[in-house]
């Protein structure tokens, strides 16, 4: 779905290189995700791609992934909305959709990649977390992102490793067994001698359908646990200009480039930018930039400021100014300069 179609395209031409790359057009967007959820459960790594009106019908999908506890990995080119908007132009306005997705409460990961840099990092990352902690992981983009492109260094792969966390079963094998850190041995079907029974209601350490409500409790609290991992392990934020800031220009995702150019622009050591790769769970470390402001002031490609909400629930920090553009046109790097010299 545009403009998330164009990670489908790109990797299908990449299939033509690689054997074990396989890329599928779904019928529709409710056999997309299950696909990716049933690839996980085989044991391949599996991702779908598309916009916030695709990524609406799969809500029921994300919740069975997690309460299979099955990792699956999404990626979301944001364009504006609600409805059809504009499709061909750009935003940041799904971040509350992903924030929210499915119905229950289950841990999650969000990204939103910067540079096209971070477009390979942050995916790699990303397969590596949903296998670890066989969770939801969604990576967010936007028109602007995904249809830009420009030179880069090569990428050094020294430091990719593909991180398999599943493992051989036993004849006793349970697949949901309840583990101190949350995370149970993830089996794959037909490698070793277990059963990997899985369901998609409440179910005990075997995967059996259970409405003991004590177990229940054990259950959901195991799946919610994770959290706290995500969130120990979540990218910082990057802090770009002189660390004696009095005032802190916060930004997300594709905002990198012009956030930076404009404050390059203002030449003033007053005010320094912070920019969030990971936009939940929060790393603790943006509550040490946050508190050192005088000024908080936050730029976003939507109406309501849906990042500042988030901050504010993960940090308690709320935003002094918010910079929103939601015309479906990325922020220029003037606009943005003249802005903050209103600032500062």
């Amino acid at each position: 779905m545009t403009p998330g179609s164009g990670v489908l395209i790109a990797m299908a031409g990449f299939s033509e290189k690689f054997d074990d790359l396989l890329v599928e057009q779904a019928e529709d967007e409710i056999a997309a995700i299950n696909m990716a959820v049933g690839g996980w459960y085989a044991g391949s790594r599996s991702m779908i791609t598309t916009s916030g009106g695709g990524f609406a019908l799969m809500g029921e999908g994300i919740s069975l992934a997690a309460m299979l506890e099955t990792p699956v990995v999404a990626h979301i080119a944001q364009r504006p909305g609600p409805a059809t908007g504009l499709p061909t132009r750009t935003a940041q306005e799904d971040l509350n959709l992903i924030m929210y997705a499915g119905h229950g409460e289950f841990p999650r990961a969000i990204f939103a990649p910067g540079k096209l840099e971070d477009g390979f990092s942050v995916a790699q990352n990303s397969f590596n977390l949903a296998d670890k902690y066989q969770v939801p992981v969604f990576i967010l983009t936007d028109q602007s992102f995904v249809d830009s492109y420009y030179n880069v260094e090569e990428f050094d792969l020294s430091e990719v490793k593909i991180e398999k966390q599943f493992v051989k079963t036993d004849k006793d094998y349970k697949r949901y067994a309840l583990t101190e850190d949350g995370i149970s041995p993830r089996g794959i079907p037909g490698y070793g001698e277990g059963i990997v029974g899985v369901d998609s209601d409440e179910h005990d350490e075997a995967g059996h359908i259970t409405e003991d409500l004590d177990l229940r409790n054990k259950m959901n609290e195991k799946r919610l646990s994770k959290l706290n991992a995500l969130r120990e392990n979540a990218l910082e934020p990057e802090l770009y200009g002189n660390e004696n800031y009095k005032k802190i220009l916060v930004s997300w995702g594709s905002n990198y480039y012009v956030a930076k150019e404009a404050l390059d622009n203002l030449d003033n050591d007053s005010i320094a930018l912070l920019h969030f790769t990971q936009v939940y769970p929060i790393a603790d470390k943006a509550n040490e930039y946050l508190e050192k402001a005088e000024e908080i002031i936050v730029m976003e490609n939507n109406a309501t400021g849906q990042f500042e909400k988030i901050m504010q629930l993960e940090t308690g920090f709320k935003a002094d100014h918010k910079l929103l553009k939601y015309n479906g046109m990325p922020f220029a790097v003037d606009e943005l300069t003249d802005e903050l010299k209103k600032l500062i």
